[in-house]
């Protein structure tokens, strides 16, 4: 890639959200499930984008094949680029959106990083999301099995005497479609499996939204949103509830030149017989920064009334570069991973600063790794002491 995979400053969002005091809850059962088997195999659901996302795909592959230089697609070809950005941009929609109708998923998000605050000190922290959606189909109810765990792992001056104000360890369990139930833990730490850091815990209830009515978990309503009716929904979503986002990292992708370059690539990852496109692209910062949708959804994700990206000039792209996004999709659209770098500037918690982050997500559409079996034992447990 000739060096273009672009890297930001070590990173990571400063959890907002307190734990609440845990008192004498009684522990439930361990965290389980997080762990993802089947990331490699070949999503076992329709995808509702897999069509339009082919389209894309052999749009950009018909330009790039006339673009061969010693032997492979000329990426840095005006023509070639240009064809790249729009496939991408389009690709990244269609793939967000594809959640919204498939019968289910899975996925695992891993996000670390430093907060500088200047004088009153600085902070490396992860935050790890775990969320399993199955949408209410004719012959099962819907669930949503999502808890983010948030753990400071290094801190000094007045950030570090406040570690434990920017911990949480929360979960909402959603059953029968649209009945919330809230877990909590205070007991949250690293296990190590595959020679990655997963964090966990032991759950105990939270009497807060307990058996509450909450949002049925079932897909959208009508016909799939054709490409425009996506490029509006971005936008009147920011405008109304930015916290229910549907397109990933808070950018308005579909927006004009807020794309400063694109790559694709099609590999065989090992273990695999099937086809995945890597896709890298770089955004534009003073574009998405001027961009009302993509600062509304910024801002709203991270608490912050004033954030704004922090980029840095390419000449090679003529553009202040800011966030960086490196997507996989299967052949059908889905993901199957995607990584965002990010720098943002901005008042924290009341405080001034600099954020930088790195967000790792991967998937899988498995039975095996979509399985509800241990999740409603623990909520039958919990239901059990009430």
């Amino acid at each position: 890639m000739k060096g273009k995979l672009l890297t930001v400053c070590t990173l990571c969002l400063l959890p907002m959200v307190i734990l609440g005091i845990t008192g004498c809850d009684k522990e439930i059962a361990e965290n389980s499930g997080y762990v993802l088997q089947d990331t490699l195999v070949y999503p076992a659901v329709e995808a509702p984008y897999e069509e339009e996302s082919k389209a894309a795909l052999n749009t950009y592959l018909s330009v790039a094949n006339s673009h061969i230089k010693n032997g492979e697609v000329d990426g840095d070809n005006s023509e070639v680029m240009q064809a790249a950005k729009t496939a991408a941009a389009q690709l990244y929609a269609y793939a967000c959106y594809n959640e919204e109708y498939i019968d289910k998923y899975v996925y695992f998000s891993n996000q670390s990083g430093s907060t500088d605050l200047g004088s009153l000190g600085s902070s490396e922290a992860t935050k790890q999301d775990y969320k399993l959606i199955i949408h209410e189909g004719d012959d099962t109810c819907g669930y949503k099995y999502h808890y983010t765990i948030k753990k400071v792992d290094e801190a000094s001056g007045t950030v570090g005497s406040m570690k434990s104000a920017f911990e949480s360890c929360k979960l909402r369990f959603v059953t029968d479609t649209d009945t919330l139930y809230r877990f909590k833990s205070d007991d949250y730490y690293y296990v190590t499996y595959d020679n990655f850091d997963y964090l966990t815990c032991t759950w105990k209830k939270d009497s807060s939204d307990w058996g509450t009515q909450d949002n049925p978990v079932q897909k959208r309503e009508g016909d799939k949103l054709t490409l425009e009716e996506i490029e509006e929904d971005i936008v009147a979503i920011a405008e109304d509830d930015p916290s229910n986002a549907i397109i990933h990292g808070n950018v308005n992708i579909l927006a004009e030149d807020i794309i400063s370059y694109a790559y694709i690539y099609e590999y065989t990852p090992e273990d695999s017989e099937e086809t995945l496109y890597l896709v890298l692209m770089g955004l534009d910062t003073d574009v998405a920064n001027s961009d009302e949708a993509s600062l509304a959804m910024l801002r709203e994700s991270n608490s912050s009334s004033n954030c704004t990206w922090v980029g840095t000039y390419y000449k090679e792209y003529n553009a202040n570069i800011g966030p960086s996004i490196l997507f996989q999709i299967w052949d059908n659209g889905l993901f199957y991973s995607y990584t965002i770098n990010e720098e943002w500037s901005g008042k924290i918690s009341s405080f001034s600063g600099e954020v930088g982050s790195t967000t790792t997500v991967t998937y899988s559409y498995s039975d095996r790794d979509t399985d509800m079996t241990d999740k409603n034992a623990m909520l039958a447990t919990a239901l059990s002491n009430d």
